[in-house]
């Protein structure tokens, strides 16, 4: 009788414990396949937007990027600039005098109304306004 009881008391407590195994892994079935709708949504939806902006801009080079967060950077920059501006090929200036710098590790915010120069200023600054010639002075981390 001892040994039949010894055997049932094992059958139920394996029969438990695959009963709980079983309910577990049903449980991370379900979860797994809740994340992979999400995530399946999210690529979704970055692809769209990619689309969108190949479309609307074809020009317009689209890196394959996924924000990861924001942590600090290992080397940094600072831009400065002083008296800049842009002469085009015409003769006119349509930029001049703007002064300030871009400290590292800062945000910045270039604002203002439509046809205030905003764009004609990134450009400059960044050496892409071909169509004019920059004038004043520029440092790269006081250089």
């Amino acid at each position: 009788a001892i040994a039949n009881s010894s055997v049932l008391i094992v059958f139920v407590l394996v029969s438990a414990l695959i009963v709980g195994v079983y309910i577990l892994d049903c449980r991370w079935r379900r979860t797994q396949t809740k994340l992979e709708a999400v995530t399946g949504v999210m690529n979704e939806s970055h692809a769209f937007s990619l689309n969108l902006v190949r479309h609307f801009m074809p020009s317009f080079k689209v890196a394959k990027y996924q924000f990861r967060g924001m942590k600090a950077k290992a080397s940094t920059v600072s831009v400065e600039f002083q008296d800049l501006g842009l002469d085009l090929k015409n003769g006119k200036r349509v930029l001049a005098g703007v002064t300030g710098e871009f400290e590292a590790g800062r945000m910045c915010a270039i604002m203002g109304p439509s046809g205030a120069g905003k764009t004609t200023f990134m450009n400059t600054l960044c050496g892409k306004a071909t169509y004019g010639k920059m004038v004043g002075t520029m440092k790269i981390n006081g250089k």
